[in-house]
C-alpha cells in the first residue's frame, strides 16, 4: 500500500485494548498531519475480561465481540486486514500476509497472547489435530458453540490444560456450561506445581473451593500428548477426554522473536518504562499482561514519539482488585487479603466489564 512520504506514519499492529484507547483518543482529539494504519487479522475487538461469561452462557457473542470499523473511521486511521509475516526494525518496515511491505515512522504492537502451535505440538503431540486452542480468540469464540451443542447431545469429558487464573476461569465457566443436560464433566490439567500459588491467598482459597463445588477435577500433572478421545499425561497415566481445551500461556509471535530486537532468553522483546523497545526506541510494545490503565500512557507516548515532548511512565503493577467469573453469574473479588464472592459480585463485575467496554467505543 502507498503512504504519503510527507506525513509521518504511525502503524498499530493488533486490535488490543490499548490500541482501541489510542484510536478513541485520536477520534476525540484528531490526528493532525499524522497518517495512521491499524493492522489486525479481523475487524473486531474481543473483550477478554468477558470471555468466561461467554463460555458459561452468561453473555452473547455480540456482547463481547464488537466491530471496530466505526472507531477506525472516526480516528482517521486506515484498516488493513492482514497477519504480520516479518518485521524489519532497521528498515522500519512490516511485511504483511497481504503482500504489502508497510513502512512506518513509529510502530506500536498490542497483540493477544500468541500460540506457537509448532512448539506446543512438540510438547503435546496431537494437540494441533485434536485440541481447541483458546487463542486466537476470534477462532475460539466461533468454535465454542459447537462444543456446547455437542454437550447438549451426550455426556462429554472436557479437559482444560493450563495453570494460571485464566485457565481456572475457563474450567469453571466450561463446567457450568456443559453440566446439563447429560452430566458432562470438566478436568483441569494444571501441571505439577501448586495451583494458583501466586495470587492472594484469599483468592486462591475461594477459587479452589469453587472448583470443587462445580465438580471440576484438578490434576497435578502435565499433558504429554493428545489422541482422539484420550490425553496422555507426563506421569504415564491417561485421561479420557472428548474435548481438550488448551489454555496454556501464550508466548511471543515468531515474527517478533526473530525481528532482532533486544530480547530476553525466551525471545520476548525487552521494553523500558515508556513501553519502548530497549534497542529500537521508535517501536512501542504493550506486554500481554499489562494493566488496562496502560492505554492512555501509550497514547501519550506515541504522540510524543511523533511530535516531541516528555514521555510518561507506564503502569506495570497488576491491579490490586482481582475480579474473576465463575459462571452462572457468580464471581469472586479479591483485594489483597480480603475477598468476596457470590451473585452480587457477579452482577457488579458484569456491569463493570460492560461499562468499560462501552467506554472504549464511545469516542
Amino acid at each position: 500500500m502507498s503512504v504519503n512520504p510527507s506525513r509521518k506514519h504511525l502503524v498499530l499492529l493488533g486490535a488490543g485494548r490499548a490500541h482501541m484507547q489510542v484510536l478513541g483518543s485520536l477520534a476525540r482529539q484528531g490526528s493532525g498531519n499524522l497518517a495512521i494504519t491499524l493492522v489486525a487479522p479481523h475487524p473486531y475487538y474481543i473483550e477478554s475480561a468477558m470471555l468466561a461469561a461467554y463460555v458459561a452462557g452468561d453473555c452473547a457473542l455480540d456482547e463481547l465481540r464488537l466491530p471496530i470499523d466505526r472507531l477506525v473511521e472516526r480516528s482517521g486511521a486506515a484498516f488493513v486486514p492482514a497477519h504480520v509475516i516479518a518485521l524489519d526494525p532497521d528498515g522500519r518496515r512490516v511485511q504483511l500476509s497481504s503482500g504489502d511491505a508497510l513502512p512506518y515512522d513509529v510502530l506500536s504492537i498490542n497483540l493477544e497472547p500468541a500460540v506457537e502451535r509448532e512448539r506446543i505440538e512438540q510438547a503435546m503431540p496431537g494437540a494441533r489435530a485434536n485440541a481447541l486452542f483458546t487463542h486466537p480468540l476470534e477462532a475460539f469464540v466461533q468454535l465454542w458453540p459447537q462444543l456446547r451443542a455437542l454437550a447438549a447431545q451426550r455426556a462429554l469429558q472436557v479437559a482444560v490444560v493450563g495453570d494460571d487464573v485464566s485457565a481456572v476461569e475457563l474450567a469453571m465457566a466450561a463446567a457450568h456450561a456443559v453440566a446439563a443436560p447429560h452430566g458432562s464433566r470438566v478436568t483441569l490439567v494444571a501441571g505439577e506445581a501448586p495451583l494458583l500459588a501466586e495470587p492472594p491467598s484469599a483468592l486462591q482459597r475461594r477459587l479452589l473451593a469453587r472448583l470443587k463445588s462445580l465438580n471440576v477435577t484438578v490434576l497435578h500433572d502435565r499433558c504429554a500428548g493428545i489422541d482422539a478421545g484420550v490425553m496422555q499425561l507426563a506421569s504415564g497415566a491417561t485421561l479420557a477426554c472428548d474435548a481438550p481445551l488448551l489454555a496454556t500461556g501464550g508466548g511471543t509471535p515468531g515474527w517478533l522473536a526473530q525481528a532482532g530486537l533486544l530480547a530476553d532468553e525466551a525471545g520476548a522483546p525487552l521494553v523500558n518504562e515508556r513501553l519502548q523497545s530497549d534497542s529500537h526506541r521508535q517501536i512501542f510494545i504493550v506486554p500481554t499482561d499489562a494493566p488496562a490503565e496502560v492505554g492512555p500512557v501509550l497514547d501519550a507516548n506515541l504522540r510524543t514519539a511523533v511530535a516531541g515532548g516528555n514521555f510518561r511512565k507506564a503502569p506495570t503493577e497488576p491491579p490490586r482488585l482481582r475480579l474473576l467469573s465463575c459462571g452462572g453469574g457468580h464471581a469472586i473479588a479479591a483485594w489483597g487479603p480480603l475477598g468476596l464472592e457470590g451473585r452480587e459480585v457477579g452482577h457488579w463485575k458484569d456491569r463493570r466489564d460492560r461499562r468499560q467496554l462501552a467506554a472504549l467505543f464511545a469516542a
